[in-house]
């Protein structure tokens, strides 16, 4: 993949802003969560998503938060595609091996210390490597890490039975993060035919919201303006969008439970926003 400059620019309009004092904080707490809950003794052998065990997705996020460290201080990422991220995660999962998850919970706290240490040293204002060869806003980075923890934990709560309580800041601190990621997420084989907008919103902070706009096999995530008029409009609890996002969830549990509500010209469109997007 060529590298790309995720941004403003006088062809793509602006983000809503996130700022990294509040991304970062967000990492740590969900990084503190993550690890009390490895910590509290779940069955490592027990499924948790997919092929992974609970083992298997605390040493993913593990490695995941090692490298994020890595990439900050400069080492280039071994996905050189969206695509090859997948087979990097499962390198890094055989790579760690049958460690136990509490000694898992010390090595992500070390990483994202590591990691926290390494953007405040970070110039302010400039952009970050990321995988694929795709610079972010450090801001982005953070919460990105952020939603490993979050959903990760997620999985792990869910196979333990045990609950998994995130702050609704916490998700839309991750939403607000992913927006300069999610263009690189389209299913582009799925984003043919008429375009669509999409107007998101989550619920509790009316700077959390983005317009989504599908068209010619490209998606362009911009904040909203006067000025544009969306095909679909969405309101979202935070958490439950992030499911959504992540392929947790499906949108009709949440949609019938009202975590999700749709309104607009083509409200149906609701339904099919989470085929459009790669799960991350």
């Amino acid at each position: 993949m060529n590298r790309t400059h995720v941004g403003a620019t006088a062809e793509r309009p602006p983000l809503p802003l996130l700022g990294q004092a509040r991304a970062a904080r967000a990492a740590e707490g969900a990084a503190r969560q993550f690890s009390a809950l490895l910590r509290a003794g779940p069955d490592p052998g027990r499924t948790a998503v997919g092929r992974w065990t609970v083992r298997d997705v605390a040493a993913h996020v593990t490695g995941g938060a090692e490298l994020y460290t890595q990439l900050l201080r400069g080492t280039p990422s071994p996905a050189r595609s969206i695509e090859a991220i997948a087979a990097v995660n499962d390198q890094i999962v055989s790579g760690i091996g049958e460690q136990e998850p509490s000694a898992l919970a010390d090595r992500v706290e070390a990483a994202v210390e590591g990691l926290l240490a390494a953007a405040e040293r970070h110039p302010g204002g400039q952009d970050v490597p990321w995988h694929a060869g795709l610079h972010l806003p450090l801001s982005s980075v953070l919460a990105v890490a952020c939603g490993e923890y979050l959903v990760h934990g997620y999985d792990i709560a869910r196979a333990a039975g045990v609950p998994w309580p995130v702050p609704a800041d916490w998700a839309r601190t991750v939403f607000l993060g992913l927006l300069p990621v999610v263009p690189h997420y389209l299913a582009d084989q799925r984003a043919g035919g008429r375009p669509v907008r999409f107007d998101i919103r989550l619920r509790g902070e009316p700077a959390a919201r983005a317009v989504f706009t599908v068209a010619d096999g490209t998606l362009t995530v911009a904040a909203p303006t006067a000025r544009q008029s969306a095909d679909c409009h969405l309101s979202a609890d935070p958490w439950a969008a992030l499911l959504v996002l992540y392929g947790r969830n499906g949108p009709v549990k949440p949609a019938m439970a009202g975590r999700i509500l749709a309104w607009g010209r083509r409200p149906w469109l609701a339904f099919t926003l989470p085929a459009l997007i790669r799960k991350p």
